[in-house]
């Protein structure tokens, strides 16, 4: 049987922390997994985890993008093993960003802060050309290039998707829904 999954929150911990107990209550009853998701991103850390999670999991997993796939949720999606899009979606990519509020930082803590932010960037790239078979290199271009914006048809040539095509959840299935609320 196949558990449908909607996923169209940000990537932040509450939302996160929902999707992992959908993900994890759909493998725990053998259920293969369809994620249909639209999202614009969020926290790293949370969507690298999640992204990991899904590898791990000992059932088939297909990703379905439907309307927009952003940022770090491009590595949730990626960890799809077989990964749709509908026509009308896209994908964005960019590099790593870290908000401060009211901060003093040294010179020693802002090459701290640098750091971090390549770490997250190359671990993106790197786990994103690992789930995808697209190349690190091809990855980071995507990213560090400023905001990189792929629709299906683009998204298809770069085989980050295996298809276009509509999203269709067959009568009678049960959808777990997840969003920001």
């Amino acid at each position: 049987m196949t558990q449908y999954i909607l996923f169209t929150g940000e990537v932040q911990a509450t939302q996160a922390a929902k999707l992992r107990n959908a993900l994890t209550d759909a493998s725990n009853a053998g259920d293969d997994i369809y994620l249909l998701m639209s999202s614009g991103g969020g926290n790293v850390s949370e969507g690298l985890n999640l992204a990991a999670y899904m590898k791990s999991l000992p059932v088939k997993i297909t990703t379905h993008n439907i309307g927009q796939t952003d940022s770090i949720a491009n590595v949730i999606f990626a960890a799809g093993s077989v990964r749709y899009a509908t026509s009308n979606s896209s994908f964005l990519f960019h590099g790593v960003s870290m908000h401060y509020e009211r901060q003093d930082f040294i010179e020693s803590q802002l090459l701290e802060q640098y750091r971090i932010v390549k770490r997250l960037r190359e671990n993106i790239a790197a786990v994103f050309a690992t789930y995808t078979g697209l190349s690190v290199e091809d990855t980071e271009a995507l990213m560090v290039s400023g905001a990189t914006i792929l629709n299906s048809q683009e998204a298809l040539v770069k085989v980050i998707i295996h298809e276009v095509r509509d999203a269709v959840v067959p009568p009678g299935s049960k959808v777990v829904a997840i969003g920001n609320a």
